[in-house]
């Protein structure tokens, strides 16, 4: 208890440039042996640059999780005993205790209780930032527990509510009630698992008391200060703001932010704020006036975010382009620029992989166009790895069986379907729609006329008109 209090007054251990600097080369490091799949030494790289900078969510701690992901998807195995062992994730110093738990959470990324040892650790050490990033994590693995465990949601509760109350006294607001939502909600699952505790009722009362109260200083403090902003600044960033404007005081708002730009080149927010206003016409000349400011940016800043916005701009209009020649009737020209625009955005999504190698859902988007392209073969190993990502799992299935489908992979195709699908629990919607047709396709086309019939028969209960499974139906029926 000494130590734990030591670190309470101490505070967080406090971290220099050059700190920051030593793990980025660790991070950069990591993000490079994971071209090879060499996931247990991108683990200790990220692990090492963490040692420097505990705090670092973006660059270390979310990409720790994803090679994690990775890594699991690929079957690499668990830490055994002796290695858990050797790394404790208790004793005096918080610091080490939380770097050995994700070390161990790294190589077992569904482990709750290495995660509730990361997100303890984390919180002795008085790392918030890293415990509003692992507590998400946490909770999703103490949730998904065939025995939920009332202890694990406790913790979530009560730590939660200690960081919105050290954030409340400093005055930061969001961090404060961003926590005490949090609180709320894991007091909500305490509630759940252990029903028959009548004191949780008051103290859920309790803690939304005093997010209400924290709510209504954040509001006020908002409006103190919007009241004394200058009136006509204040108009601008409304002004910017809005999704339509008037052509007039749209041309105003572009020449003060082309000023305000050529005042501070330096600050990547004044390049964002000409490159929305120029955007919001759908005029191609200032888009493409857009798209030049960004790629001027990213040459001087390196600031890949900048490419990104340049080419998601370059998409959208390609994806104008494209419905303009489909609705003039020209078939021969709208082939000429689907395969254009194919080019370029597999170009774009594979750079991104290489730029963000541990981003799952860019991963996912590559290997849409990879799909688009044919390219089964490179898009379904793309696919297994996203498919990690729990958001977009049941999407990558899809992908995968369409992919085995149209190589004639058909034992595989049903195999990866029919998993999908007996685990999606909306039964009825697009996605289950479309799953189950294409594994009606791959009964149908591996010869299962009675599996197919079946499948389709459940599609034409949900949606009597979906695509051709009326006639493929009736098809089958007169060959049987």
């Amino acid at each position: 208890m000494a130590a734990d209090n030591a670190q309470e007054q101490e505070g967080p251990r406090p971290v220099t440039e050059a700190d920051k600097a030593a793990a980025r080369q660790w991070f950069s490091r990591a993000k490079q042996v994971l071209d090879t799949r060499n996931y247990d030494y991108a683990i200790e790289c990220f692990i090492n640059g963490l040692d420097r900078w505990p705090t670092a969510v973006e660059e270390g701690h979310k990409p720790l999780l994803a090679t994690a992901l990775f890594r699991a998807a690929s079957g690499g195995k668990k830490p055994g005993r002796i290695e858990a062992m050797k790394r404790p994730t208790g004793g005096k110093d918080p610091h080490k205790a939380m770097l050995n738990a994700e070390f161990l959470m790294a190589k077992d990324p569904k482990n709750a209780d290495y995660l509730e040892a990361l997100f303890r650790n984390a919180a002795k050490a008085l790392y918030d930032e890293t415990v509003m990033w692992a507590g998400p994590v946490f909770l999703d693995a103490a949730v998904a527990e065939k025995k939920p465990s009332p202890s694990r949601f406790r913790l979530l509760s009560d730590t939660y509510a200690e960081v919105g109350e050290r954030h409340a006294e400093r005055k930061d607001m969001a961090m404060g009630v961003e926590a005490y939502e949090r609180a709320v909600r894991a007091m909500m699952h305490l509630r759940q698992v252990d029903a028959n505790n009548l004191n949780l009722g008051k103290e859920q009362t309790d803690l939304a008391t005093r997010l209400t109260i924290l709510k209504g200083q954040y509001q006020t403090a908002g409006s103190f200060r919007e009241s004394v902003r200058d009136g006509e600044t204040q108009r601008d960033i409304r002004d910017t703001e809005r999704v339509f404007q008037a052509d007039d005081r749209l041309d105003e708002l572009v020449a003060k932010a082309r000023a305000e730009l050529a005042a501070n080149p330096e600050v990547s927010a004044k390049v964002f704020t000409l490159v929305d206003l120029l955007c919001k016409r759908e005029d191609e000349k200032y888009e493409t006036e857009a798209i030049d400011t960004l790629l001027k940016a990213y040459r001087k800043t390196d600031n890949y975010r900048m490419k990104m916005r340049a080419d998601d701009i370059r998409i959208r209009q390609l994806n104008r382009q494209s419905r303009q020649i489909v609705a003039s009737g020209d078939r021969e020209a709208a082939k000429a620029q689907f395969r254009e625009q194919l080019k370029f955005e597999l170009r774009t999504f594979r750079e991104r992989v290489q730029e963000y190698p541990t981003d799952l859902r860019i991963r996912f988007e590559y290997g849409k166009r990879l799909f688009k392209a044919r390219n089964f073969d490179e898009a379904i190993p793309v696919f297994q790895e996203a498919r990690s990502d729990p958001k977009n799992r049941t999407l990558c299935s899809y992908y995968i069986g369409r992919c085995f489908f149209e190589k004639g992979y058909f034992d595989q195709a049903f195999g990866v379907l029919s998993e999908a699908l007996e685990r999606y629990e909306l039964q009825g919607d697009a996605t289950s729609k479309d799953l189950s047709y294409w594994l009606g396709r791959t009964h149908e086309s591996a010869g299962q006329t009675d599996e197919a019939m079946k499948v389709y028969g459940r599609l034409l209960e949900w949606d009597y008109n979906f695509k051709d499974v009326r006639a493929r139906m009736d098809n089958l029926r007169k060959k049987r």
